[in-house]
């Protein structure tokens, strides 16, 4: 460190201040001599004080009591001893800075004086050079030369510091330090580069309800619930809230019990929240922050059934049996029902944000398989009686009158038949009408019978539940053969 002879260094500050301590030695009047009570007895009694430690070369000593003087009255003297005693410790760019401020305080020195003090400022001058940050320069920052704080970051002006290896350390909070060393030279600008060892960027996230929700970051869980800050590296990320939220608080949009000063965790059953995937820019030693709103994603639902202990499809697939509760995404669901003795039933049901909804499916029983002698077998069975009844009648008198016939031939040559053959031909006449009405009873019987088992048929083949519950249809159409079906 370099040194200054004290008495050189404090001629100027002697003839500066003899106007200024002739005055103090004699009061003016006795008015002033009294007003020389109180901050101005102490300002006065720290000055003298400080000269003797400075004229002893205790420069820190006379500093602190020179420092303590300006608090209580700022005087022309004790500014210029404060610049002289950090000229002699060696703080030259703080010496310098006072030495300025002392003439915008006093701008009218007397010459001599301005002359000395002019001569000492560009003595300094000579000793101090700048400092320029570069590098990774973190707004807001504070930053410390030499341990000593020196201002907040971006500097509005380059900053001046005595000469030789200066310590630079820049703090944000949050953030390791960034730490770095320049070898000041007098006269010139002097360049530190920072660089930040710790390449990260804060990030807060948050839900706009003060929910705590799990945190996804970049699509991954990062097992963080909201409020949430920590470090990430720098750039572009999503980010993404999902979890669950128990009912009550949604509705109210209270936040969910937790002593205060606990740590919430999220809920792992309750209304299913997530909120909209949103970008967010994190830049070194930054803080970004983020606010997202989460909704629910899914109702309560209620599903009963008659009767009840049926088997429950949702949305195809099996869940259980009714009675059921629970939670399904919001929009539109199929529920198929199924019990026993019963056919299958289906019903759509629409789900709407924070409605809940009660469904009650009632089953309708298996209709009981028909027995055998139903009004369609008797008649069936009566006609299709009715026709062998006829057709047996048909086909006796039929080869009884054919063989009266054969025999009347042969008796009756040329048609001509004796009087004992008229009987015979009457029977032969008679079994021919019995025959041909034999013939169309059995017929009628037949086509009887046959029209009602097609209507029947037909009647039972329209479409109808199957044990699926599915009504199919088969055709033909323009394009070949088609089916149709409901479930």
């Amino acid at each position: 460190m370099r040194r200054f002879p004290a008495r050189a260094t404090a001629g100027w500050i002697l003839a500066l201040g003899l106007l200024g301590a002739k005055a103090a030695a004699e009061p003016a009047d006795r008015t002033a001599q009294v007003d020389e009570s109180g901050d101005e007895a102490a300002a006065r009694a720290h000055f003298q004080r400080g000269v003797a430690h400075f004229d002893r070369q205790e420069y820190r000593e006379a500093l602190e009591e020179f420092r303590k003087s300006l608090e209580r009255k700022k005087t022309r003297n004790a500014m210029g001893y404060v610049a002289s005693c950090l000229k002699q410790l060696g703080h030259y760019d703080d010496a310098l800075e006072h030495y300025e401020a002392m003439r915008r305080e006093y701008p009218k020195l007397p010459p001599g004086t301005e002359a000395m003090v002019a001569a000492d400022m560009a003595e300094l001058a000579r000793l101090v050079g700048t400092l320029v940050l570069r590098g990774d320069v973190p707004a807001g920052a504070s930053l410390f030369i030499d341990d000593r704080f020196r201002g907040r970051l971006p500097l509005d002006k380059s900053l001046r510091l005595s000469v030789g290896s200066r310590a630079v350390r820049v703090e944000k909070d949050g953030f390791a330090p960034i730490r770095t060393t320049v070898e000041v030279k007098a006269g010139r600008e002097n360049v530190a580069e920072l660089v930040a060892t710790s390449r990260k960027g804060r990030l807060r996230v948050s839900e706009r309800h003060n929910w705590p929700l799990e945190i996804e970051i970049d699509g991954k869980a990062t097992g963080a619930v909201t409020p949430w800050e920590g470090l990430l590296d720098p750039g572009e990320h999503t980010v993404r809230l999902r979890g669950f939220l128990d009912e009550e608080a949604l509705l109210s949009c209270d936040v969910p019990g937790a002593l205060p000063g606990e740590k919430r965790a999220g809920a792992r059953q309750g209304a299913k929240m997530a909120s909209a995937v949103e970008t967010v820019s994190v830049r070194l030693y930054e803080v970004a922050e983020v606010v997202l709103g989460a909704e629910d994603q899914d109702a309560p639902l209620k599903i009963e059934s008659a009767p009840r202990g049926a088997r429950l499809w949702i949305d195809g697939k099996e869940v259980g049996r009714t009675p059921w509760e629970g939670r399904l995404p919001l929009g539109e669901h199929a529920i198929g029902v199924r019990a026993d003795g019963y056919l299958d039933a289906r019903q759509q049901v629409t789900l709407e944000r924070r409605k809940q909804r009660e469904v009650t499916v009632a089953l309708d029983r298996v209709p009981p398989e028909p027995g055998f002698w139903t009004a369609r077998t008797v008649g069936a069975t009566a006609a299709y009686g009715a026709g062998v009844l006829g057709l047996g009648v048909f086909a006796v008198s039929g080869v009884l009158a054919l063989n009266t016939s054969a025999e009347l031939k042969q008796a009756c040559p040329g048609g001509l038949c004796p009087r004992e053959r008229a009987g015979q031909k009457e029977r032969a006449h008679a079994l021919g009408v019995a025959a041909l009405a034999g013939l169309i009873v059995g017929g009628a019987g037949a086509a009887a019978g046959t029209v009602v088992l097609v209507a029947a048929r037909l009647k039972e083949e329209k479409p109808r539940a199957t044990a699926a519950g599915t009504a199919w249809k088969v055709g033909v159409g323009p394009f070949g053969l088609s089916a149709e079906g409901s479930f």
